[in-house]
Order: C-alpha cells, then structure tokens, then sequence
C-alpha cells in the first residue's frame, strides 16, 4: 500500500511493502524558464530518523515559550524595592 500526499510544489509518498520515503519536489523560486526537480528516496532507517527531526522541529517551535511580561512576583518584588519594604519572608522579627 502507498500513501501519497501532494501539495503544490512538493509530494511525499511512503510505500509499506518496500518501507521508502520518497520526497519529490520542485524548486519554487518563480523562475519559469528553469524548473528543477529533486527526488529523495529514504530506507526504513533514514526515514525513521527523517520523521524523528520533523517532530522534534514541530515541538520545538510549538513549545517554544514567546516573551512575555514579569510575574506578579517580579512586580511585588520591584515594588519593595522601590518602597524600601523589608522581605516579607524573613524568620525573625525586629522591633
């Protein structure tokens, strides 16, 4: 059985009997007067490893933290600062 996906530009087909990952694709650079096309054909290992490095590619753009504004904490903790308040947290009390 072959399982084929084709999109505009590229196709990726896997075929279970002989376990290949065959990429084929074309340069999309909008020249229309030069079309290159490349075929990639991997074994079961190579493809394995392929599909392993996409995953790890997609984790780590989807889980990839964005910046953003300081905790609460951080805040409280510029505000002490500011209003020279001592460490709430601290173990002995002075009079």
């Amino acid at each position: 059985m072959k399982i084929t996906k084709k999109l505009k530009y590229a196709t990726f087909e896997y075929d279970e009997e002989t376990k290949h990952f065959t990429i084929e694709a074309e340069d999309a650079n909008g020249d229309s007067t030069e079309k290159q096309f490349f075929k990639i054909r991997l074994g079961k290992v190579y493809s394995f490893a392929f599909m392993r490095f996409v995953v790890r590619m997609a984790q780590r753009n989807w889980l990839r933290k964005t910046p953003h504004e300081k905790k609460s904490l951080d805040k409280a903790d510029d505000l002490m600062l500011e209003l020279d308040i001592e460490d709430p947290n601290q173990l002995t009390m002075f009079d």
